[in-house]
C-alpha cells in the first residue's frame, strides 16, 4: 500500500471517528465519561507506540461494551476503538516495513471469504423481508441494517491485517498480543465474579442463574460469553505452563482460577463439553513440539506418563465427588488438602524405614491432641477435627520448607485421621467410606517415590499441572453436583431433538433458487425470516419507534408476542436508573391501547442483563381505549391517555457502592395467541427532590439510552450453529471459504508446533480454535461482532510467518 492511500484511509477513519463521537449518547450512567476519558488516553497511546494496538484491543474487546448504558449495539464501543486504530496506524505507516507474511495459499482463501462476506453483505442490505425504516433502520434486528453489524467484523478485520503484518515482528504476538489476551480474560472473570456476587451469590450453585458478565449482545441469549472463554483460557494455561518465576506463576494460576470460575458458573453445557476437547487438542499439540524437540523414545515414556496421570486424576476426581456428595464443602475442601499434601510429599526421596514410627507417632499425637482439645468450650472452626486438621496441615508445611521428612509424614498422617474426622462429624458414619477412599488415594500418591522412573518430580511445572487441576475440581465438582446443573444435563437429550428442529426450520426457511444455495440469504438476515416466515407460527415481540403523521411527536410501539400456546417470552425495553431504598418516586406516561389487548408491564428491577432478580411493580391498571368517535364509525381512532402513580423502591438500590446491584426500569406488552399493538410515549420517573432519573424518556431520539432484552426465547435471533449459521446467510460459497480458511490456519499450526520455534503458543491457539468450535456446534457465535472479529484475528495470528526464514536471518547477522 502506498503511503498517500494510506495517509487517505486514515484520514477518513479520523473522521469517521469524530462524526460518530458527535453523535455518541452522552451524559447517563459513568461508564460514558469513563470511555470519553478512555479515547484520549488509547490516542496518545498509540501516537507514542502505534504497536500498543496489539495489547489494548485484545484487552478491552470483551469488556467496553456500553450498549445496556447508550442503546447502541449497531456501532459499539469498540469500533470507535478500531477507528482510533486504524487512523494512528495508516498514518504511521510506511510502505516495506512489514517484516511478517502469510502463509502459502492465505492470500487466496482471504480474497474467496472477502468475497463471499461481499456477496452476502449485499444481499442482505437489499433483502426485501423486511422494508428499509430509516428511523429503526439502525437499532432493530429486523432491519436489513443488520447485515453491517454484522459484516463489520471481517472489514475490520481485513482493515488490521497490514498493521499485524507489520506490527508482529520481533515476537509481538508474545510480547503484546499474549498480555492484552490475559489481561482481557481476567478482566472478564472480575466481571463474572462481580455478577455472581452481586445476584446469585458466589457459592449459590441451586439458582438458575446464568452469568452474561460484560457481553450485551446475550441480551437476546447465544453463547458469546462462552465462545470468548473458550478462546482465552488456553492461552492462561500457556502463562502457567511458561511461567519462570513464583511471582508469574502465582498470577497465572488465580488468573486461572478466575477463568475456571467464570466458566462453571455459565452452566454451559457446550462450554462444559468444549473444554476437555481444548485440553486434549492442546496437549496434543504440546506433545508433538515436544516430540520434535527430544529424542522418540521420550515421546512414548511421556505418553505412558499423561496416561497414569489421568487415570490418577480422573480416580481423584470421582472420590473427590463421593467425598463432597456426601460431606459437602467441608469433607471436599479437607480431601483436596490432604490429596495436595500427599503429591507434594511424593515428590520427595522419602526415608520409608521410619514410615512405622511415623505412623504410630502420629497416631499417639492425635489421640491426645484429640482427649485434651477443650471442644465444648469452642464453635466453629476451632472444633477439634477443624482445628487439628489446620494444625496438621501447618505442620506439614513447616516441614516440607525445612525438609524434615519424618515429621512431613507425621503430619500427613494426622491429616489423614483428621479428614476422615471432618466427614463423620459433618455428616456422620456415611462419610466414613468415601473419606477411606480418599486415605487410600493418597497412600496410591505417596507410591510414587518409590518409582523407577516417577511420574512427577519436585519442579514448577509439576506443581502447576497440580495446581491447574486442583482449582478445576474445586469448581467443577460443586457446580456439577448442583440441583440446577443436574437439572441441565437431564433435558440434554430434549433440547437437542429442540435445537435439531430448529435447524431444520432454518433450513426450510431458505428459498430454493440458486442464488440462495450459492450465496446465502445475505448476512443478518435471520432474524427477520425467522419473524416473517418460522415454520412454528410463533410471532415474536417487537419494538419500534414511530413518528405522529401530523403532530410530528416520536413515540415507542410495543408489538406482545404471539405464540401457538397462548403465552410465552416477553421482549423488555430497559433503562438504567440510579433509585434510593425505601423512597417513593412518581412515575407517569402516556399510553395509547390498540384493541383491549395487550397489557403493559412496568417494573423497577434489580437486573444485570438476564434475569430479573426482584422487582417491584409499577401499580398500572390501564383503561379501556380512548376513542375519537363510536369504535363503528371509519375514523375510529385510539386516543393517548396520561397516567401518574408512585412506586416505591423497597430494597432496590440498597446495599454498598460495588456490590450494590443495577437497577433498571423495564416496560414490555404482554398479549395472549394473537399480537396486538401498543404505544407508549413521555415516560417520567421522577425522584421526591423533582430529578428527572429516565433520559429519553420521550423518545425523541428513539433507542438512545434504551435497551432490550428476551430472557428465555432465543430463537428467533440465532441459527444456534456456526456452520449452519455460515451456510444459510453466506451460501455454500461462504461455508467452503471460510472453512478452507480455518483448513489452513489449524495446517499452519501443526506445522509451527512441529518444527516452529513458538511450539507451545500454536498449541494453545489450536486449543483455542478447537474449543471455539466445539461451541460452534451449538451456537452461532459469528452474529456477535466482537466475537467474531476475535475468532477472525485469531486466523489470522495462525496465518502469520516471518518473511525471512530464522536460519536465514542468524546466517545474515
Amino acid at each position: 500500500m502506498s503511503m498517500l492511500a494510506a495517509r487517505l484511509l486514515a484520514l477518513a477513519a479520523g473522521l469517521a471517528c469524530l462524526g460518530a463521537l458527535g453523535h455518541y449518547p452522552l451524559g447517563h450512567g459513568w461508564p460514558v465519561w469513563l470511555l470519553y476519558a478512555l479515547l484520549p488516553c488509547y490516542f496518545l497511546l498509540l501516537c507514542w507506540r502505534p504497536a500498543l494496538w496489539l495489547f489494548a484491543l485484545p484487552a478491552m474487546l470483551p469488556v467496553l461494551d456500553l450498549a445496556p448504558w447508550t442503546g447502541w449495539f449497531f456501532f459499539e464501543e469498540i469500533d470507535l476503538l478500531l477507528l482510533l486504530t486504524v487512523a494512528c496506524g495508516y498514518w504511521r505507516w510506511r510502505p516495506g516495513t512489514s517484516r511478517m507474511t502469510l502463509a502459502p495459499g492465505a492470500r487466496l482463501w482471504l480474497a474467496l471469504v472477502s468475497l463471499a462476506a461481499l456477496a452476502a453483505l449485499l444481499r442482505g442490505l437489499l433483502s426485501v423481508q423486511t422494508p428499509p425504516d430509516g428511523l429503526n433502520a439502525w437499532n432493530n434486528y429486523l432491519s436489513p441494517c443488520n447485515a453491517v453489524r454484522l459484516g463489520k467484523a471481517w472489514c475490520w478485520a481485513m482493515l488490521l491485517l497490514p498493521l499485524l503484518l507489520r506490527d508482529c515482528a520481533n515476537d509481538g504476538l508474545r510480547r503484546l498480543a499474549l498480555p492484552g489476551m490475559l489481561c482481557g480474560l481476567g478482566l472478564v472473570a472480575l466481571c463474572a465474579l462481580w455478577e455472581r456476587a452481586v445476584f446469585p451469590g458466589v457459592f449459590n450453585m441451586a439458582s438458575d442463574y446464568r452469568i452474561t458478565a460484560p457481553f450485551s449482545a446475550m441480551h437476546t441469549g447465544g453463547a458469546a460469553l462462552d465462545g470468548y472463554l473458550a478462546m482465552s483460557l488456553p492461552f492462561a494455561v500457556l502463562w502457567l505452563a511458561s511461567a519462570r518465576a513464583r511471582g508469574p506463576a502465582i498470577a497465572a494460576l488465580l488468573l486461572l482460577g478466575l477463568a475456571l470460575h467464570a466458566a462453571m458458573a455459565t452452566f454451559s453445557r457446550a462450554l462444559y463439553a468444549a473444554l476437555p476437547v481444548a485440553a486434549i487438542v492442546g496437549l496434543a499439540g504440546w506433545q508433538l513440539a515436544q516430540g520434535r524437540q527430544r529424542r522418540q523414545g521420550w515421546q512414548a515414556c511421556a505418553m505412558r506418563r499423561a496416561a497414569a496421570g489421568l487415570l490418577l486424576g480422573t480416580g481423584a476426581a470421582a472420590l473427590l465427588a463421593l467425598m463432597f456428595h456426601a460431606a459437602g464443602y467441608r469433607g471436599l475442601l479437607a480431601a483436596m488438602v490432604l490429596l495436595a499434601g500427599a503429591f507434594l510429599l511424593a515428590a520427595q526421596a522419602l526415608p520409608w524405614r521410619l514410615a512405622p514410627a511415623s505412623v504410630l507417632c502420629a497416631l499417639a499425637a492425635q489421640a491426645t491432641l484429640a482427649a485434651l482439645w477443650p471442644n465444648e468450650l469452642v464453635h466453629g472452626v476451632l472444633k477439634a477435627p477443624y482445628a487439628l486438621f489446620l494444625l496438621s496441615s501447618l505442620l506439614l508445611a513447616f516441614s516440607l520448607w525445612r525438609q524434615w521428612l519424618p515429621l512431613a509424614m507425621m503430619a500427613l498422617t494426622m491429616m489423614a485421621c483428621n479428614t476422615a474426622w471432618i466427614g463423620w462429624h459433618w455428616a456422620g458414619a456415611i462419610a466414613l467410606r468415601p473419606a477411606a477412599l480418599v486415605l487410600l488415594m493418597a497412600l496410591l500418591l505417596l507410591l510414587n517415590s518409590r518409582l523407577h522412573r516417577p511420574l512427577w518430580r519436585k519442579g514448577r511445572a509439576s506443581l502447576s499441572v497440580a495446581a491447574a487441576a486442583g482449582l478445576l475440581l474445586m469448581l467443577a465438582i460443586p457446580v456439577s453436583a448442583s440441583y440446577y446443573a443436574n437439572e441441565r444435563f437431564a433435558t440434554t437429550a430434549g433440547d437437542w431433538q429442540g435445537r435439531l428442529r430448529h435447524w431444520r426450520g432454518a433450513l426450510a426457511m431458505m428459498p430454493g433458487d440458486w442464488a440462495t444455495t450459492a450465496f446465502g440469504m445475505g448476512t443478518g438476515t435471520f432474524p427477520a425470516s425467522y419473524f416473517w416466515r418460522n415454520t412454528v407460527g410463533d410471532v415474536p415481540a417487537r419494538l419500534a419507534y414511530a413518528d405522529e403523521a401530523d403532530a410530528g411527536n416520536r413515540y415507542l410501539r410495543l408489538s406482545s408476542p404471539g405464540y401457538r400456546a397462548g403465552y410465552g417470552e416477553l421482549l423488555r425495553l430497559l433503562q438504567r436508573v440510579s433509585v434510593q431504598p425505601d423512597t417513593r418516586y412518581a412515575l407517569a406516561l402516556d399510553v395509547r391501547r390498540h384493541g383491549p389487548m395487550p397489557m403493559l408491564q412496568l417494573k423497577l428491577c434489580q437486573r444485570q442483563l438476564l434475569y430479573a432478580q426482584y422487582c417491584v411493580q409499577a401499580p398500572l391498571r390501564l383503561l379501556p381505549p380512548a376513542t375519537a368517535a363510536p369504535h363503528w364509525q371509519p375514523q375510529w381512532q385510539p386516543q393517548w391517555q396520561h397516567y401518574q402513580m408512585s412506586i416505591d423502591s423497597a430494597r432496590l438500590g440498597d446495599g454498598a457502592w460495588l456490590l450494590r446491584a443495577p437497577v433498571q426500569l423495564e416496560l414490555a406488552a404482554a398479549g395472549m395467541a394473537e399480537p396486538a399493538l401498543i404505544d407508549v410515549d413521555n415516560l417520567s420517573l421522577r425522584a421526591p427532590d423533582g430529578e428527572e432519573l429516565l433520559a429519553n424518556g420521550d423518545f425523541s431520539k428513539a433507542n438512545d439510552y434504551w435497551f432490550f432484552s428476551s430472557d428465555h426465547h432465543h430463537l428467533p435471533w440465532h441459527i444456534k450453529n456456526l456452520w449452519l449459521h455460515l451456510y444459510v446467510e453466506s451460501g455454500v460459497f461462504g461455508l467452503l471459504s471460510v472453512l478452507g480458511l480455518f483448513t489452513l490456519a489449524c495446517a499452519s499450526l501443526l506445522r509451527c508446533a512441529a518444527q516452529g520455534p513458538h511450539a507451545d503458543g500454536a498449541a494453545a491457539m489450536l486449543a483455542a480454535l478447537a474449543g471455539f468450535m466445539v461451541i460452534g456446534v451449538f451456537d452461532s457465535l459469528l452474529d456477535v461482532p466482537r466475537i467474531a472479529l476475535l475468532f477472525y484475528m485469531l486466523l489470522l495470528c495462525a496465518l502469520l510467518q516471518p518473511s525471512t526464514p530464522p536460519a536465514m536471518e542468524r546466517t545474515r547477522r
